[in-house]
């Protein structure tokens, strides 16, 4: 067995688990989208700042679930973050999602460790497929 095939092998089987952990993220971020959308309901009702990206997400269907959750996971984690050029994000923004119950937040922590691993698979995979192409030539 030669390398290439080895390469276009983990390539092929790269593909699939990125396809299959796409689907079960996705199935996951529709086992919990009530609890999202009461989540965002909250959100919007308190009146802290809520990005655009966030807010237009919920017409893209499943293809925006990352972007759906990414405002509130930053939040979770403290990360700073300026909501227009001269403002950051208020503090009482942060200190609603970080004081939320595991049961309410858990699950976006979960699925955003989920897509952080399905970034690795899939940069593995372009590697991997650029390293298969000059090999071939």
């Amino acid at each position: 067995m030669n390398l290439e095939n080895v390469l276009l092998f983990v390539i092929i089987i790269l593909f699939f688990i990125g396809i299959i952990m796409d689907v079960l993220s996705s199935r996951l971020f529709k086992k919990h989208q009530g609890d999202y959308k009461k989540l965002l309901a909250d959100y919007r009702r308190t009146g802290f700042d809520l990005d655009l990206t966030t807010n237009y997400a919920t017409y893209f269907g499943s293809l925006a679930n990352y972007q759906k959750i990414i405002w509130f996971v930053r939040l979770y984690h403290g990360v700073k973050m300026k909501f227009t050029k001269d403002r950051y994000v208020q503090d009482e923004a942060y200190q609603f999602i970080q004081s939320l119950p595991e049961e309410r937040i858990g699950w976006m922590l979960k699925l955003h460790r989920r897509y952080k691993l399905q970034a690795v698979i899939f940069a593995l995979w372009i590697i991997l497929g650029a390293m298969f192409l000059m090999l071939i030539k």
